[in-house]
């Protein structure tokens, strides 16, 4: 195997989100969103909690490619969702108090997104998951957009902190939980890269590495990034199973979420989605047994910037040193 374990160290420090600049903003954006939520809501609507959700507060962020940086924010109101029977209602009641100069606001079916603008690209979004409160441990989150059929908007039983949890909880030794976050952000930069549409859903990925990751590490000690997207990703190809949709035979992946209401997070996949998603795995795990059977780092670096993107770096081919041939010294005899 190459050694290429600085190579992908340099390519993450690249991908990370970081948690003093652009987390930063982040931060600052959710700030001016609550006050502006504190400042517009009506007075008959009940007061509300927030917390962090989704790769900010999992610690898997990637720099997206297009700017487009997002944050993902959950809005628990202190009511029950009887209070909403339609909980579009309530969606709509963010939007209006949201939709101001500068901000761009949609109602999506699993959140409320809004959107800050320069010109007229998307430079940051946050994404609002609107819950209502529940006797039990769960939370009842808001699900439907505006022009929806009455039976797609519903309140969904859900647990987004204990997802949260066991995301960050899934290994206990700190050197394992860092490559195991590290290797989650160059399957996402992957994605990014690989896919223009039809791609998995980032949180499918993430829990992918909660079921199916294994730290890997050298009998030295060092981090073996190469070896462990290796075995994750060959891991991840072992769970397509044959199925069947109107008589044509494929290949499915499933990633079940972790916590209530524990649906597959492939499932909104249609058949060729989900075969390019099948392929790209395949081509990506040969990239990466390729670069595994390299001799030279350079030569594997290559192979994984074709998969990871122009942030992977190659090294420079190493100077061959020219052999010194010792002059020949005549000593004045001939034979």
């Amino acid at each position: 195997m190459p050694a290429v374990q600085k190579y992908f160290d340099d390519f993450h420090s690249k991908i990370k989100l970081d948690d003093d600049d652009e987390k930063a903003n982040l931060r600052d954006k959710r700030d001016t969103i609550l006050r502006a939520l504190d400042a517009n809501l009506p007075e008959d609507v009940p007061k509300y909690d927030n917390f962090h959700q989704g790769s900010y507060s999992m610690h898997t962020g990637v720099v997206p490619l297009d700017g487009n940086y997002d944050i993902d924010v959950g809005i628990v109101f202190n009511c029950k969702r009887d209070k909403y029977p339609d909980p579009v209602t309530l969606k709509k009641i963010i939007r209006d108090a949201l939709d101001t100069h500068g901000r761009n606001v949609n109602i999506r079916r699993p959140c409320v997104t809004v959107n800050y603008m320069r010109g007229d690209v998307i430079s940051y979004h946050v994404d609002l998951a609107v819950y209502t409160k529940r006797d039990d441990e769960f939370l009842d989150l808001a699900k439907g957009k505006e022009n929806s059929e009455a039976s797609k908007r519903v309140w969904e039983t859900s647990d987004p902190k204990q997802l949260t949890k066991i995301i960050c909880n899934a290994f206990s030794e700190t050197n394992e939980l860092a490559q195991y976050r590290r290797c989650i952000r160059y399957l996402k930069r992957w994605r990014q890269v690989q896919f223009a549409s039809g791609a998995p859903l980032s949180i499918a990925l993430t829990v992918a590495a909660q079921k199916w990751f294994k730290p890997h590490f050298e009998t030295s000690g060092k981090a073996g990034d190469l070896q462990a997207m290796l075995n994750w990703v060959n891991a991840i190809l072992a769970q397509f199973q044959w199925t069947s949709t109107d008589g044509s035979f494929y290949q499915r992946l499933a990633v079940t979420l972790p916590v209530t209401p524990y649906y597959d997070l492939m499932e909104w996949m249609t058949e060729g989605q989900m075969s390019t998603v099948k392929s790209k795995f395949e081509v990506l795990s040969d990239a990466l047994q390729d670069a595994y059977d390299e001799e030279l780092p350079e030569d594997a670096c290559k192979v994984l910037k074709k998969q990871f993107g122009d942030d992977f770096m190659v090294p420079e081919k190493a100077a061959t040193a020219r052999a010194v041939v010792p002059p020949v010294i005549s000593t004045g005899n001939s034979a």
